[in-house]
């Protein structure tokens, strides 16, 4: 089969999978299934799997068969007998990737710290934030998701610029339709939606700059770790 539409194939199931299984989760009312799985131990570690074979293990499939490039998804040049290559990326690669990452993730820190200042957004739900390790941890399932998702348009144009424009078309689309199988309100989670939006964009720069999936992953969990405290701060309480 030709690579191109082989790579279609596996991305169209992961956009079919991925919807079916939020329309079935929230088919109850406001994920009531996953709110009931999470609560026991057993259920917390099936929706774990869950999501890794999902965000993970559909790439990795792709890789193993051929269908999807290393480099192409962003892991660089994966040879044992190469040496002078770390991760799959020179010395070379590692820092100017290592720039360009640090600049884009000091941009969008700086945006999204000037949007707090000037816009009314909400603040922060009550609960604790994400820490450290669910918050890298997503930020490797999204990056992947969105790699895998790019791939085969960047393919289809040979062009990694037009084709991570069309790549997060197909994400943008996915998050609507989710959205609206979860009918969730118009404005809900603005804060949210602006970090994962920021994520997305500065994705998408360091894939045509850098395509170091590492540096990607590590900027999206700067942004998302510093994005969302700076847009959900916790409003103080009133003096007295």
């Amino acid at each position: 089969m030709n690579p191109e539409l082989q790579l279609a194939l596996w991305v169209a199931g992961s956009f079919a999978i991925g919807l079916a299984a939020v329309a079935a989760v929230h088919r109850s009312g406001a994920g009531r299934l996953r709110h009931a799985l999470a609560e026991s131990e057993l259920g917390s570690i099936f929706i774990e799997v869950a999501l890794f074979t999902y965000y993970i293990g559909l790439p990795f499939g792709t890789l193993i068969t051929g269908a999807l490039g290393v480099d192409l998804f962003g892991l660089g040049t994966i040879a044992v007998e190469n040496a002078s290559t770390l991760g799959g990326f020179t010395l070379r690669d590692w820092t100017r990737g290592s720039i360009a990452a640090g600049l884009a993730t000091g941009f969008v820190l700086a945006v999204l710290w000037m949007a707090r200042r000037s816009a009314d957004l909400p603040s922060a739900l009550p609960g604790e934030r994400p820490g450290a390790l669910p918050i890298l941890r997503d930020a490797a399932y999204a990056e992947a998701h969105w790699a895998f998702y790019r791939a085969p348009f960047v393919l289809l144009f040979q062009d990694a610029y037009w084709g991570t424009i069309a790549g997060f078309t197909l994400i943008a689309v996915e998050w609507a339709l989710a959205r609206r199988l979860r009918h969730a309100p118009p404005h809900a989670d603005r804060s949210h939606t602006l970090v994962a939006t920021c994520c997305m964009l500065t994705s998408g720069l360091l894939y045509v700059t850098a395509r170091n999936l590492w540096l990607m992953i590590v900027a999206h969990a700067a942004i998302r770790w510093v994005g969302e405290r700076l847009l959900t701060r916790t409003a103080q309480p009133a003096a007295l």
